[in-house]
């Protein structure tokens, strides 16, 4: 009897819950699954489009700042799908592009408690609804690697996630349950409106001079998320088109000038 090996990077069949999943690189990436046969929990504020509820995905209305809501959303989930194989952390938010000293504590707790707080209950929480030897994959950021005028609040919760996941690696390795985050330069979606800067900036910082589309990150959490990378956990994946990496003479000069 001939039996059919599983194609490489198959995600078929895979349980995925996905925050922040309605929009965005969230949204990519379960659109990206669901074409690959997984299960997918789409967990989010808002509803995502209609295709991928047609597609099968699963929609859970959920508020990852808050603690009751993500407990509830994985014992749905859980229900709906099964026991998680994946879960996924988009939902976030940026800050207001002000300094410290200018900053506003309400402010400030809103995002520590959506970008902070989110991706605590997420790896508190969601790991006792996954099978062993499944995958964490939460959404930091380059600011969280580099700090920028402006940016404190959103670079330190950016770091907060990639520091957390790192222990999650740690915390869940005897259970092997693979903890990465991934790393984005600035990428075209609805949080980077068509004005902000950055889409300007993306060109002229990043090596390959131009600025990341949703399509530049999918395949990302599809390697993460699938068993070819078993062996891959504690990492921070940065994918921001070299832009830490370094700047051209035509850049440099510009500066100089």
């Amino acid at each position: 009897m001939t039996t059919t090996a599983t194609p490489p990077f198959s995600l078929k069949n895979k349980a995925v819950f996905i925050t922040g999943g309605a929009s965005g690189i969230g949204l990519g990436t379960a659109q990206r699954f669901l074409q690959d046969g997984a299960r997918v929990v789409v967990a989010d504020i808002k509803a995502p489009p209609k295709e991928v509820l047609d597609a099968g995905g699963v929609y859970l209305a959920v508020d990852v700042s808050d603690r009751d809501s993500m407990v509830a959303a994985f014992d749905a989930a859980e229900r709906a799908i099964g026991k998680l194989d994946v879960i996924i952390h988009n939902a976030g938010a940026p800050g207001r592009n002000v300094h410290i000293t200018e900053s506003d504590e309400a402010v400030l707790d809103g995002l520590v408690a959506l970008n902070f707080y989110g991706t605590y209950y997420l790896l508190k929480y969601g790991p006792r609804h996954m099978n062993d030897g499944g995958a964490i994959i939460t959404t930091a950021s380059v600011a969280g690697l580099q700090q920028n005028e402006g940016f404190f609040d959103y670079s330190a919760t950016k770091a907060a996630v990639i520091s957390m996941t790192k222990t999650a690696a740690v915390e869940l390795g005897m259970r092997g349950i693979r903890c990465n985050a991934v790393a984005p330069g600035p990428v075209r979606t609805p949080m980077l409106p068509p004005g902000h800067i950055l889409n300007t900036l993306a060109k002229q910082l990043s090596t390959l001079g131009r600025i990341a589309e949703v399509d530049d990150l999918v395949g990302v959490y599809h390697f993460l998320a699938s068993d070819e990378s078993r062996y891959v956990t504690g990492h921070t994946m940065v994918v921001d088109g070299g832009r830490l990496t370094g700047y051209r003479k035509e850049v440099l000069q510009r500066l100089a000038d």
